[in-house]
């Protein structure tokens, strides 16, 4: 790889050319014995990602797709929905839609989930699933999957349905050792793929539990997927385009190794906290809480953060701007992907010149 990356948003992420070329191919037939071919040896790739034993399908949708799926095919009724920012929220909002009994935890924006008060809410009432966000985007804060899922296990039988979507591929996430049963990602953040691909698994427990289930739906129906993804295949037509693009980036993922990838994203995450304690830039994410994919930031007194991220885009570079209730005093600097240390150091020199410049 030699392009430079100037593309920082929390999602979409920069996508490697090759990786863009590969979605150029002639189609083929969804039906075919050559895409049944492809796909299966796509599907092997997949479960390192996830760090399972189990199968992992791919949707064709968001991963807002699949979080909805997770709820109608998995929650006889009772729902906990563990939230500390906007993604998190929208799992009480899906929940609510979909006609389940919905309670919430809510945590403060910018901390992590406590294990010790998902355990006390455990011990008063008992839920079909407990759905959380590893990586809460909109505030660049991750929570402590590992030992919320170890509280869960301990106090109910609870399902752990757990959007990944931006901490798969840069950060750990241990699916079989955590014992999570389902985790969802979409492709366009830390994988480093177009958009409109999700990529889940499905434990045991979540399979014999959603049997039970009457009413799934169709398109949202998760054992319709895996049915027919051991037979090879989709639901429905998939984007066969952007799966040509997921086959040609698990090539790169693999050949670099998670943990060298992990170790990567947590270095340009240090790189970033070590700038930004020497400007008086204060993260807007607890201390303890921290995402080592996305940055989320205050600017200096005085300083515009919308106007940090107008000034970048007419240098041709892109980051993200504050999210929700936090938009008008964070910005956010999406370090994940594919992004590279020279990357991240070219963006930081560009941003301390336009800090000079507001700061005059």
């Amino acid at each position: 790889m030699t392009e430079p990356i100037k593309f920082f948003l929390p999602g979409p992420t920069y996508v490697l050319e090759e990786v863009r070329q590969a979605m150029t191919k002639p189609m083929v037939g969804h039906r075919s014995a050559g895409y049944k071919a492809f796909y299966i040896e796509l599907s092997k790739k997949l479960p390192p990602l996830l760090r399972t034993s189990g199968e992992v399908m791919v949707a064709s949708g968001s991963s807002t797709l699949v979080m909805e799926s997770a709820v109608v095919s998995c929650a006889a009724s009772e729902v906990l929905n563990l939230t500390n920012g906007a993604f998190s929220e929208r799992w009480h909002s899906i929940s609510k839609s979909c006609g389940k009994n919905s309670d919430k935890i809510a945590f403060p924006w910018g901390e992590a989930i406590d294990p010790e008060t998902v355990r006390a809410a455990l011990r008063r009432k008992k839920y079909d699933v407990v759905t959380l966000v590893h990586n809460e985007t909109s505030t660049g804060v991750a929570s402590p999957i590992a030992d919320v899922a170890k509280v869960i296990r301990e106090e109910s039988d609870a399902l752990i349905v757990v959007d990944t979507v931006s901490s798969l591929a840069g950060a750990p996430v241990e699916t079989d050792a955590w014992g999570l049963d389902v985790v969802l990602a979409g492709t366009q953040k830390a994988i480093a793929v177009p958009p409109g691909l999700t990529v889940f698994t499905l434990s045991e427990r979540a399979v014999e539990r959603a049997g039970k289930v009457p009413h799934r739906g169709f398109y949202t129906d998760l054992l319709r997927y895996l049915d027919k993804h051991k037979e090879g295949g989709f639901i429905t037509t998939p984007a066969i385009p952007l799966l040509w693009a997921l086959d040609k980036q698990m090539d790169v993922i693999l050949a670099e190794g998670m943990e060298a990838r992990w170790a990567r994203h947590e270095a340009l995450y240090r790189r970033t906290a070590e700038w930004a304690a020497s400007r008086g830039i204060s993260y807007a994410s607890a201390e303890n809480a921290r995402s080592v994919t996305v940055s989320c930031l205050k600017p200096p007194a005085g300083v515009d953060p919308q106007a940090i991220v107008k000034k970048l885009a007419e240098r041709g570079i892109t980051i993200g701007g504050g999210y929700g209730d936090w938009k008008p005093t964070t910005f956010r600097i999406g370090h994940m992907g594919q992004v590279r240390m020279s990357d991240l150091d070219a963006l930081l020199v560009e941003i301390d010149d336009i800090l000079k410049g507001l700061a005059g």
